[in-house]
């Protein structure tokens, strides 16, 4: 058997404490990944901001054919929604406005009218804290404000947005930020022709 040098027990042993911590530095690792993905929940699980999930109720609302945009439909929209989202048809004897999204359909009869029907959302405030007119802008486009007709008024005019030819999104909102980071306080989903 030959005697190995000093020098090379030493060589050896660097080599050998080397691979350890190698090795030892991976199941180190692998242990911390596992305490990672313990923690992470499934991208399935993760909760939908309500904000998204509003501006998702609105897009199914504006997506509905005239022909179809009546309450019977939006009834049916609403139990989609209502497991996520407190929606519900106006009543005049019951509703809860500081709670619940109130929805009121309405259609307009007048030929010479070119909106032939409408939702009103009113937005409670637990909501409208923040959904905010950039949110808006960011999923469904550019707004289009409107011109006062006589001088300035205290409420600002509401925007809105123009999904396609037959369908407008109108934006009501509260007066203190600028218009992009102001509140949404009421959305109205109009049909046209």
């Amino acid at each position: 058997m030959k005697i190995l040098s000093f020098s090379s027990k030493i060589g050896y042993a660097v080599i050998f404490t080397f691979l350890i911590n190698c090795f030892l530095g991976c199941n180190g690792n692998q242990a911390q990944d596992k305490k990672k993905e313990g923690r992470l929940q499934p991208v399935s699980d993760h909760k939908v901001s309500t904000t998204h999930l509003f501006l998702t109720y609105i897009d199914s609302l504006a997506k509905l054919p005239l022909a179809q945009f009546n309450e019977a439909h939006i009834q049916s929209l609403n139990k989609t929604f209502s497991s996520k989202l407190m929606v519900e048809i106006y009543n005049d004897e019951k509703h809860d406005a500081e709670k619940s999204i109130v929805v009121q359909y309405y259609k307009n009869e007048e030929k010479a009218n070119k909106i032939k029907a409408g939702t009103i959302c009113l937005i409670p405030e637990s909501i409208s804290d923040s959904l905010r007119v950039a949110d808006f802008v960011s999923y469904f486009g550019d707004i289009e404000e409107e011109k006062p007709l006589i001088g300035i008024t205290a409420q600002p005019l509401p925007v809105k947005i123009k999904i396609s030819e037959s369908t407008t999104i109108k934006l009501t909102f509260n007066s203190h930020e600028k218009l992009d980071q102001a509140h949404v306080i009421m959305v109205e989903v109009l049909k046209y022709n």
